[in-house]
Parts: C-alpha cells; sequence; structure tokens
C-alpha cells in the first residue's frame, strides 16, 4: 500500500503511515479549518489497510503538542479502527506521547486509554529533548 506523508503546518499536524517501514504517526498541533477534510484521507488509509489484510504488528504513535475538540472526535475514529485491527488477533500498541507539564494531552490521552481495548502506553517526552 503506497504510504502517506503529510507535512505540518501551523494547524496540520505530521502524519507518516508508512506499512514498508512500520511507522505509523502523527505528530505537532491539529487545528485544522476543516477536521474531516484533513483526517478522512487517514482514516480511509487505515480502513483499506484493514480490508486489505494486513497483519503485522501495528504500533501507532500519537505525539500531539496541541488539538482541538474537532480533531478529538477524528483520534477518536482513528482508535476505532485500531481496535479493529485487535479484534482481528493483529498486534496493535498505541502510545500516546505528552510533556511531563503538559496536564492536557496526558489527560486526553489517560481519557482514550480508558474508551478504547487496546494496549495504550502513556509515555511523557524529554522537554529537553525539544528546545
Amino acid at each position: 500500500m503506497k504510504a502517506i506523508y503529510i507535512q505540518a503546518t501551523q494547524d496540520t499536524p505530521q502524519v507518516t503511515l508508512d506499512t514498508q517501514k512500520g511507522i505509523f504517526e502523527i505528530k505537532g498541533n491539529s487545528y485544522p479549518e476543516n477536521s474531516a477534510q484533513f483526517y478522512n484521507p487517514i482514516i480511509e488509509w487505515l480502513q483499506e489497510l484493514l480490508a486489505n489484510g494486513y497483519n503485522n504488528k501495528l504500533v501507532f504513535d500519537f505525539n500531539f503538542d496541541y488539538f482541538n475538540t474537532s480533531s478529538a472526535k477524528f483520534i477518536l475514529e482513528i482508535l476505532r479502527i485500531l481496535e479493529e485491527f485487535q479484534e482481528k488477533n493483529i498486534e496493535t500498541l498505541v502510545r500516546w506521547h505528552y510533556f511531563e507539564d503538559d496536564i492536557d494531552i496526558f489527560e486526553s490521552g489517560e481519557d482514550y486509554k480508558s474508551i478504547v481495548s487496546i494496549p495504550f502506553e502513556l509515555i511523557p517526552r524529554d522537554d529537553t529533548l525539544y528546545l
């Protein structure tokens, strides 16, 4: 399947979805003017991957600096698709990265972790790496 690479902008995150390299990541800020327009191709790509019988381990990294409420809906939709991989006995792991002093991103990760039934790690980011 063709990989998806989306460069980050001021209001949209960087997205890397690459089965050959085993990289599944969304990182940066997410407050696009039209969240559906931004996230629908990502959701469609994941649904196609699921339909095509992908069966390798899938580790998905969420590494947000900030996201708005309209993005939150699509993040949950992505997590629901990842649950479907898990239900098909495909080893799936979500890694939710957050800065230790960012309570909002941390609590959002905790909330998502409580909603979905897939392995979910909350991983503190080292602030010194991003100076």
